[in-house]
């Protein structure tokens, strides 16, 4: 028989009637005390509109997700450079002025440090979308975006010992941006590409709202620790066959948890090798290098040429999956796809 439901009085949660998707009660959020936002870009556009610098230093290897709240609040973007270990070479941080810097990978711990060591800390945010399980530093603010690492299709974290306001209004676009999610259970990869893809543009040069219900019940029900051990005995794993012919010197500290496993001086045509055998691999970042410096209206200086080695690493790095869904056959098959390139 079917039940009618009657409209549901505000204050009344309802009971009965048909039934929701079954998740597990899970332990909770990761970053159960953080500022929740329906993205990292929109956390970092809430913080900047509280805070008002007058411009922001950030590297030029990074994702114009970043760029765009900058460009929405009116900030002006400086520029500084990374070396081949990624710490930053130079930056002059005025007093009224933030740096930004990128965890890249969830593998950046000591140049994390090196950062706090010399800048100070109160005009520092560490951009953790790269590396969800980093713990938060005792600095101006730290970002963290959940979909990088878990299937959600949004969501962002600010934690920060600054006053900024929650926005009132809740993010409810989550449903409709969910459809990847369940086409690439139900269907394939292939399939729900598009989906995801609209998902992503659906964020973009969004004001601030509050995350979603839906994604922080599939939050809270994740097993994190499960997470972070399949993710870091992958990573090791594809170290152990591939490092010898990584050109980035690469030291996983003991709890950090990769992103991936970013493969330096990989042939050309590889990633494209790979994805005509259903191996794909994400570029970080293609857009990059757009003419973005000068983010007000009445900037007049011309933008400076990007640094060669940070312009070369969207072609040259290979970002190899070793996230928590690939089990040893499916890591073997990668690692040794890339093998036969190599020797």
């Amino acid at each position: 028989m079917t039940q009618r439901l009657s409209a549901a009085q505000p204050e009344a949660i309802a009971i009965g009637g048909y039934f929701e998707l079954e998740l597990p009660r899970g332990t909770g959020e990761y970053h159960a005390d953080a500022l929740r936002f329906q993205s990292s870009r929109a956390a970092f556009l809430a913080l900047l509109q509280a805070r008002r610098p007058s411009a922001v230093w950030v590297p030029w290897y990074i994702c114009d997700s970043v760029i765009e709240p900058l460009r929405m609040a009116g900030t002006l973007v400086k520029r500084y450079e990374i070396d081949r270990n990624l710490y930053v070479k130079c930056a002059d941080v005025a007093q009224e002025e933030w740096l930004l810097y990128v965890n890249y990978f969830g593998l950046c711990d000591r140049q994390v440090a090196d950062v706090l060591r010399r800048f100070p800390h109160q005009r520092v945010v560490i951009d953790n979308a790269q590396a969800f399980f980093a713990p938060p530093q005792q600095c101006l603010a730290n970002l963290y975006s959940p979909r990088k690492f878990i299937g959600v299709a949004d969501g962002g974290y600010l934690i920060t010992r600054e006053h900024v306001e929650t926005p009132q209004e809740i993010d409810n676009g989550t449903l409709a941006r969910s459809a990847h999610l369940l086409k690439r259970i139900g269907a394939d990869a292939e399939s729900g590409y598009a989906d995801y893809a609209a998902a992503e543009e659906s964020l973009k040069l969004q004001p601030p709202r509050r995350m979603s219900t839906f994604t922080q019940r599939i939050l809270a029900s994740v097993d994190y620790e499960e997470i972070k051990t399949r993710r870091i005995a992958n990573f090791d794993y594809l170290h152990n066959r591939l490092g010898r012919y990584n050109q980035f010197s690469l030291i996983r500290a003991e709890h950090a948890v990769p992103l991936c496993y970013p493969f330096s001086g990989a042939p050309a045509g590889l990633r494209a090798e790979l994805q005509r055998q259903r191996i794909y691999t994400p570029s970080y970042w293609p857009d990059m290098d757009r003419p973005v410096d000068a983010m007000r209206k009445n900037a007049t200086h011309s933008a400076p040429a990007m640094p060669e080695f940070e312009r070369s690493l969207p072609e040259t790095t290979l970002f190899v999956p070793c996230d928590q869904r690939i089990d040893s056959e499916q890591l073997d098959r990668v690692a040794q796809r890339i093998l036969e390139r190599l020797t």
